[in-house]
């Protein structure tokens, strides 16, 4: 004689699940990316102007970040015209006896 046994539930593994669903918003995650891709694309080519890569505006926001919390200030610099070692109109030195 044989017992039967109902069949048991197949359930998934947690970690198979969670695998599962990573890899579908990963590729959700890419198709995202791509489409705001093609939308800055879109909006540089009616502005004109070359095309910015979120990485590259991504690393300007952290860079003024950064020399904002630094305190750096912007500022031009100045070059010093009264040295007369660099002067153009300076007299050239002569050697010897006049």
């Amino acid at each position: 004689m044989t017992l039967d046994y109902p069949p048991r539930p197949n359930r998934a593994r947690t970690g198979a699940t969670l695998a599962a669903l990573y890899a579908v918003l990963r590729g959700l995650w890419a198709v995202a990316r791509l489409l705001a891709g093609a939308v800055a694309a879109l909006v540089s080519a009616a502005l004109g102007t070359p095309p910015a890569s979120a990485t590259r505006l991504g690393h300007l926001i952290a860079d003024e970040y950064r020399a904002g919390r630094a305190g750096a200030i912007d500022a031009e610099v100045i070059e010093d015209t009264a040295d007369p070692d660099t002067e153009s109109h300076a007299e050239p030195v002569k050697e010897g006896r006049q």
